[in-house]
């Protein structure tokens, strides 16, 4: 008789994962919402809506870097680090936030199209970023 054993996934496994569970559910919860993506501060891709591995690390590469010269901006202008910053153009948003309480930091990521709502938009991503960055304290603990 076999007896199958349940595995728990390792730490950072499962972080991804809740991650993506995480990025999903904005994705199907918030109106015009194309991809989301969590990244490190310095690019390396965590997890993401996208399926195309290539996509996947561009973005998070881009993502790490938007946000130091947004970091960078900020504090050259007085204004201290940037909670998040928001690129507008024709066809839809580009919103990136920091995940708050991050030491090494990390950057959640979302691309909308033309129907998303920026308030609805901002107050979802922030609380996404918030249930990642509890994730990532259970992790440490």
């Amino acid at each position: 008789m076999n007896k199958t054993v349940p595995v728990k996934p390792a730490p950072r496994v499962a972080f991804a994962l809740q991650c993506a569970d995480l990025l999903a559910q904005l994705r199907r919860d918030t109106a015009g919402v194309v991809s989301a993506s969590i990244a490190t501060a310095d690019g390396l891709p965590v997890a993401s809506t996208l399926t195309e591995d290539p996509e996947i690390d561009k973005l998070a590469a881009i993502s790490g870097s938007i946000s130091a010269l947004a970091s960078a901006l900020s504090r050259q202008v007085g204004q201290g680090d940037p909670d998040r910053f928001i690129l507008e153009s024709a066809s839809g948003t580009i919103v990136s936030l920091k995940v708050p309480g991050q030491q090494g930091g990390m950057v959640l990521t979302v691309v909308t199209d033309r129907n998303a709502v920026l308030g609805k938009l901002l107050w979802d991503c922030r609380a996404t970023a918030v249930g990642v960055a509890s994730s990532a304290s259970q992790l440490a603990a």
